[in-house]
């Protein structure tokens, strides 16, 4: 195997550990972002790997997905984003959910090809329609940490320019910008919505799926959500029909066979042994 290859893939296995590791020494969550240039031109190996923090897992922002989806309103924030930012300068945002977000840019040569998100600090202010508890007990109320933030995120956001600052010579893909839409909107999100959202066909979808990955859209959607669920089991105390519901599942005896076939242990056995 090539020197760089192996250099490439040791960089995305190191920005994945470095991001675990913020997200435990805070009470924030840190997620990366990319821009609608570089989405498609990143290798489909490297996505799948940083895909998982290209969207918010707390509990409270799982609901504003599930409650808000219809607007598509998380991505074209993300998206709008790009107009505010320059070369090594963050910026302070509140979300339309109400939250605190730190952005900070991430380049390939002068050019913002990304940012890193650092949340998890609510504002006084609550869209209607979202569950109060969620919003209390999983949004932090103090101050937001703009010191640690401004040592920990920089060195996340070199590695990310160098990971990337040759991926524009390659191959267009659409695969990505579809992974990156479910991330945020696989709770409620159809086979008709994307198919009208990316302006595909059913077969084409359904056959890029399954050729792609393996699984239907169907199944890959579940696997999500069953991350989403643990996610509710772990640090909330909504019921398991309650989580089922949150995380987009309509049957809850479907959720907990699903959720058994994949980790071998039901939903309420899987919060007891946390316990």
């Amino acid at each position: 195997m090539h020197k760089g290859v192996i250099f490439t893939e040791k960089l995305v296995d190191d920005i994945v550990l470095y991001l675990d590791y913020l997200n435990t020494i805070g009470k924030f969550s840190a997620s990366i972002h990319f821009s609608e240039k570089l989405l498609p031109n990143i290798p489909n190996d490297w996505f799948l790997k940083l895909s998982p923090y290209n969207t918010h897992s707390n509990p409270y922002c799982v609901n504003v997905k599930r409650n808000l989806n219809g607007t598509n309103k998380c991505i074209s924030e993300q998206r709008n984003y790009y107009k505010k930012l320059s070369k090594d300068k963050s910026i302070f945002n509140i979300c339309h959910a109400g939250v605190y977000e730190y952005i900070t840019p991430f380049c390939n040569k002068n050019e913002v090809i990304g940012f890193v998100a650092v949340s998890g600090y609510r504002t006084s202010f609550l869209p209607d329609g979202i569950n109060k508890t969620l919003w209390k007990k999983h949004l932090n109320s103090e101050d937001f940490p703009t010191a640690l933030c401004n040592a920990v995120i920089p060195p996340l956001c070199v590695m990310l320019s160098n990971l990337f600052k040759d991926c524009n010579s390659s191959a267009q893909s659409e695969h990505n910008e579809i992974i990156q839409y479910l991330n945020e909107y696989h709770a409620s999100t159809t086979l008709s919505d994307l198919c009208n959202y990316f302006n595909r066909s059913k077969s084409y979808i359904s056959h890029m799926f399954k050729k792609t990955y393996g699984v239907t859209l169907s199944q890959y959607c579940n696997n999500l959500k069953l991350e989403d669920s643990k996610e509710l089991l772990s640090n909330t105390d909504l019921s398991v029909t309650e989580v089922a519901f949150q995380v987009g599942f309509n049957d809850v005896s479907h959720f907990i066979s699903t959720f058994n076939k994949k980790f071998g242990i039901t939903p309420l056995q899987y919060r007891k042994n946390l316990k």
